[in-house]
């Protein structure tokens, strides 16, 4: 008796870390419970208080709780199906509101955050679980509740498509907890990746490496991300001028769809949910591709084709009318150049950002970015613009039925295609120019040695802070901007071939001890 109470976890030593190892998992796997809960809670929540103020609910009180289930699932990408009369095919309706997806990324996302805060607890007297398996854990307790949505939410007129949420709503939870842990644990959450994907980055060229390594990567995610923003805010802006400029069409839309202030206002809220979709809409439209409503057609600055008949949303209202474009739809062009530029500044800002301006460029601060870095990290900058726009579009947009009805939206790879290229055909000569203006303006603003200014960086050795020679010995003088660039230029890559060198001297010592006999 005294050997098997000795034994249990609440005595021994060594079954306290299987207490807590076991106490961590219930907790990962109860915060993604929590988080599904809490989502679900929040949009049956919504839905009720919709239900209950419609003066006259056509629904019952079932039908409002499959509703908030499918809104759930369709926040994350699911899609649903609606019965359509004298059809015996249901409908699909894959058009996601962005606005709606907010609230379950975010708790998700603070759900892992926690986890991952909880893993690099080490306790009083052993480590915690794994990483990696936490964030499993939350995972199961996550998908369970979308299960047991998924199975109350694919009945009724109007269901939740089980392929599609099977397939969205993982990928959606799993995307979301892999840029958690990235932006928690940084470089750092490369250890929970598979074990062959190192093997994959290290077939990766060094030269590719090198180039993307250091602050380079973040410079031009930083950059491509202020030029996204911008895209974004003047889509923005271009819906809520077409919706003023027909202003009587959306006002009789939404009279003729909601004739009571109940359900005027459940339109108004589905409006200001689908309100991210029509910023990327309308930022599609000035980038040029434009968007499609219904097969077949195109809306573009250049021209609007003839549509099938559309949902008379009031959203919808502000959509130019029939016919080619006019010199004030091809203005829209502003909106890429202008976005091209806030891209262009914010790579000049970072390569400029090197000294204060009472002494530029001096020992304490790095140099300058070379020309040619700063044309590649703005070039890359553009790249990662395209790969934004070109996902933000596909999940913008959707289906509402069959045939005609089938593709709603701006088309992916064609507005990925052209973000890219105008971010690129502004903004790596915007850079370069705006780099450029800032450095002379440096170089003017530096204090001069001796009577002898630099202006151009290119002028004699004395000038330049070349070599003199006095009493036998050789002294340097102050380095110009021009010399620290390619002294910069030189160490940059002379690290970067270091560091490819020691990562393959690593990857060797590693084989051979892993080698028999090793």
């Amino acid at each position: 008796m005294s050997e098997y109470l000795g034994s249990g976890p609440a005595w021994s030593p060594s079954g306290r870390p299987a207490a807590r190892h076991s106490s961590a998992l219930g907790a990962a796997f109860l915060g993604g419970v929590t988080a599904a809960g809490l989502g679900l809670g929040a949009l049956t929540v919504a839905v009720l208080l919709l239900w209950v103020a419609a003066p006259y609910p056509g629904t019952s009180l079932s039908r409002a709780l499959h509703l908030a289930a499918d809104l759930w699932l369709l926040a994350h990408g699911g899609g649903l199906v609606r019965d359509v009369p004298h059809s015996a095919v249901p409908a699909p309706v894959a058009l996601t509101p962005l606005l709606l997806a907010v609230l379950p990324v975010w708790l998700l996302h603070r759900a892992a955050r926690h986890t991952l805060a909880t893993a690099d607890d080490p306790g009083p007297a052993a480590g915690p679980a794994a990483p990696r398996t936490l964030l499993g854990a939350l995972l199961t307790g996550y998908l369970l509740v979308a299960g047991a949505a998924l199975g109350y939410g694919s009945v009724g007129r109007l269901a939740a498509d089980p392929l599609s949420a099977l397939l969205y709503v993982p990928g959606t939870a799993v995307a979301t907890m892999a840029v958690t842990t990235w932006r928690v644990l940084g470089h750092g959450g490369a250890a929970l990746l598979p074990e062959g994907v190192p093997r994959i980055v290290a077939k990766v060229p060094r030269r590719l490496l090198t180039a993307l390594g250091g602050n380079r990567l973040a410079a031009a995610r930083r950059a491509a991300g202020a030029g996204l923003v911008a895209l974004l805010v003047g889509g923005a802006l271009l819906t809520l001028v077409g919706l003023a400029v027909h202003g009587g069409r959306v006002r009789h839309d939404l009279l003729t769809l909601a004739p009571d202030w109940a359900s005027r206002a459940t339109v108004l809220l589905l409006c200001l949910l689908l309100l991210p979709n029509a910023a990327v809409w309308g930022a599609a439209y000035g980038l040029g591709p434009g968007f499609t409503l219904g097969a077949g057609s195109t809306i573009g600055p250049l021209g609007a084709s003839a549509h099938p008949p559309v949902p008379r949303l009031p959203l919808l209202g502000g959509v130019p009318e029939v016919g080619p474009g006019t010199p004030l739809t091809w203005a829209v062009a502003v909106l890429p150049v202008a976005a091209g530029i806030w891209l262009a500044r914010s790579v000049a800002r970072m390569a400029t950002d090197s000294g204060s301006a009472e002494e530029p460029w001096s020992k304490s601060w790095p140099a300058p970015w070379p020309w040619r870095r700063t044309a590649g990290v703005a070039a890359f900058a553009a790249l990662l613009c395209g790969v934004g726009a070109a996902v933000l579009a596909g999940l913008a947009g959707g289906a509402l039925g069959h045939g005609a009805l089938a593709a709603f939206g701006p088309s992916g790879w064609r507005t990925g295609l052209a973000a890219a290229a105008w971010s690129a055909l502004t903004g790596v000569p915007g850079a370069l120019a705006v780099r450029s203006w800032q450095l002379r303006r440096a170089r003017k603003a530096a204090p001069a040695d001796g009577g002898n200014a630099t202006t151009d960086g290119t002028g004699a050795e004395a000038a330049t802070g070349g070599a003199t020679t006095t009493g036998g010995g050789t002294t340097k003088g102050p380095k110009t901007p021009a010399a620290e660039e390619a002294a910069a230029e030189g160490e940059e890559t002379a690290a970067g071939e270091a560091t490819a060198d020691g990562r393959a001297a690593a990857d060797g010592r590693a084989a051979a001890a892993a080698a028999p006999g090793g």
